[in-house]
């Protein structure tokens, strides 16, 4: 059963134009160590895991309210797609939500990232 779902726009220049004015203080604020090692400063993929955090609030229906951006982790399984590693407390609250699976798809083309997020309650 789908328990939410999110997506999220974001224009890569808009990331890029915060790194470039924030730099590493915001890059640390919104991002985990291993996603920073992944991505680098590569503006479309900071973009993509930006725009897969909002759809993943927005999918969660609270927004950010309890929650911080780190507790939200992208990672890449060996062939290269996405999937979510959540911080114990965070992964607490899905639990007792009923929400057992979560999916995740980010896309960019050369100006936007898109990102879109389902939640699942499979277990009976």
């Amino acid at each position: 059963m789908i328990m939410g779902l999110g997506i999220d726009i974001i224009e890569i220049g808009r990331i890029a134009n915060l790194i470039e004015k924030k730099g590493e203080l915001l890059l640390k604020r919104l991002f985990t160590p291993d996603e920073l090692a992944i991505c680098g400063q590569a503006a479309h993929r900071l973009a993509g895991r930006f725009a897969a955090k909002e759809a993943f609030f927005k999918a969660l229906g609270t927004g950010f309210r309890g929650f911080k951006w780190r507790e939200v982790e992208i990672q890449n399984d060996a062939l290269g797609a996405p999937y979510f590693r959540f911080s114990g407390r965070l992964q607490a609250h899905l639990e007792a939500t009923g929400v057992d699976r979560t999916h995740v798809t980010i896309t960019h083309s050369k100006e936007y990232a898109v990102a879109q997020v389902i939640m699942e309650k499979v277990k009976a």
